[in-house]
């Protein structure tokens, strides 16, 4: 079971198909509001996990190789675009793991695999597909603001015409991952008591208690100035106190859909630097599938588990050794994450420091999965097949680190290994790729190195 699934089953008590929507949720009374505030953390976790990975594997489609300077200029800008947004997505990410941080939750890096329905809080079936006007319409949904917000930008009409195609196309309908976090917010506002009904008792206020807010938790927590990048517009926001996470809940909402009110005198701004407005923006300049196609015919969905998957979807010959490895550093780059929250900042997250290092290798395995996906969408699914291969994504088996410090370098330490024997298998004479395996193979060599050091080997 996710741990999706398991928040569910935590605040609603009952099975997860009965899960209401976000706008009405029906919480069990005997639930602390600290505990319905963990379990909305970790379901919008996970959705900013999703989202991230399946807008990465949208970008990786686009085909840069069009017939006119005109269509490559296109596809150059929303490549860009929706890269752009991705990382976004990595920094509320990390901003959601703050929270959680705060208030005493376990951190959440998980997410389901494919496929993947909830009628309540999911905003729509988790799928790994290549760039159309119909995942468009999705992302740009997704993204959207309340209804109240759209009527004031006058874009309801557009939206619901958008609303109309998806239905009729793929019989969907999208949920807005706003109203999940208008809900969050509620948890964190502060407000009068409400009197209990037995005698003589006032039951738990609605929202986190004071006692519950940790200022302590802040040196755990990811900071922008060691996880931004150095980009003004990914968002990685601390939080000490109701004000700061109020503030931290606000700035991702308003990234992401836009003006959250319709009385903000900043509603102008927050549109047009949402991520709601950039995939619109996409979508309007997107051709329908008789025009022109700018993505690649790569795989919906690809895997590396034949035997327990649709033999379809399953990625064969030279491509295999490829997925094993973009899998196991997807793998590394969210232990890596997960990691580092585990480790006091202290005075800072220098390069040498443990936490810095974490840091340092998390980057590192951002762009090694760029480059992989790179190629990955370049190779066929398998020998014979019309279709391309692209990045599976697979989860795990576990993401849970040891208990003890020593061991979770250790952990480190078998992938490492691990990716250095899938490198050998591909450093076969003629590779094309060899000088970026013979690259990515030093730098494990660094990496394992200072691994070996803080375990004491």
């Amino acid at each position: 079971m996710s741990a999706r699934l398991r928040a569910q089953l935590i605040w609603r008590g009952a099975a997860p198909t009965l899960v209401p929507t976000p706008e009405e949720p029906d919480f069990a009374d005997a639930v602390a509001p600290r505990e319905r505030a963990i379990a909305f953390l970790t379901i919008g976790s996970e959705i900013e996990h999703a989202l991230m990975v399946q807008y990465l594997y949208a970008a990786y489609s686009l085909n840069d190789d069009q017939e006119t300077d005109t269509r490559r200029a296109l596809v150059k800008k929303w490549k860009a675009a929706i890269l752009e947004v991705a990382r976004e997505e990595m920094g509320h990410l990390a901003t959601v793991q703050n929270l959680l941080t705060l208030i005493g939750g376990p951190l959440c890096f998980e997410r389901e695999d494919y496929p993947i329905v909830d009628p309540g809080l999911w905003p729509f079936p988790f799928q790994l597909e290549a760039l159309t006007k119909d995942s468009l319409a999705k992302y740009v949904l997704a993204e959207m603001p309340s209804s109240e917000v759209l009527a004031k930008l006058k874009l309801t009409d557009e939206t619901n015409a958008i609303k109309q195609r998806l239905q009729v196309n793929d019989g969907l309908s999208v949920h807005r991952v706003g109203a999940l976090y208008q809900q969050i917010l509620n948890l964190f506002t502060a407000g009068p008591m409400i009197q209990g009904p037995q005698p003589g008792g006032a039951t738990p206020a609605p929202f986190v208690a004071t006692v519950d807010i940790q200022a302590d938790s802040l040196p755990y927590q990811a900071s922008a100035g060691a996880w931004a990048l150095g980009y003004q517009d990914i968002l990685v926001e601390t939080a000490s106190d109701r004000t700061s996470a109020l503030a931290a809940l606000q700035k991702i909402s308003a990234q992401g859909e836009g003006p959250i009110s319709t009385t903000d005198a900043n509603a102008k701004q927050e549109y047009e630097g949402s991520h709601f407005r950039r995939f619109l923006d996409i979508y309007r300049e997107f051709p329908e599938p008789a025009d022109w196609t700018p993505a690649r015919p790569v795989a919906t969905n690809p895997s590396t588990r034949p035997g327990v998957v649709d033999p379809a979807r399953c990625i064969d010959g030279i491509a295999s050794p490829w997925a094993a490895l973009a899998n196991l550093r997807y793998r590394m780059l969210l232990l890596y994450l997960e990691h580092s929250f585990c480790i006091d900042s202290g005075h800072g997250s220098q390069t040498r420091s443990p936490r810095g290092a974490l840091v340092s290798w998390a980057f590192g395995e951002m762009y090694n999965l760029r480059s992989l996906s790179e190629i990955l969408m370049r190779l066929p699914l398998a020998p014979g097949s019309a279709l391309m291969a692209g990045p599976p994504f697979e989860m795990p088996y576990t993401l849970s680190l040891p208990t003890r410090a020593v061991n979770r370098w250790r952990a480190h330490r078998d992938l490492v290994m691990a990716a250095g024997a899938l490198i050998d298998q591909l450093l076969v004479p003629g590779q094309p790729q060899a000088a970026y395996l013979r690259a990515l193979r030093a730098a494990d060599q660094t990496a394992l190195d200072q691994i070996n050091v803080l375990i004491g080997a």
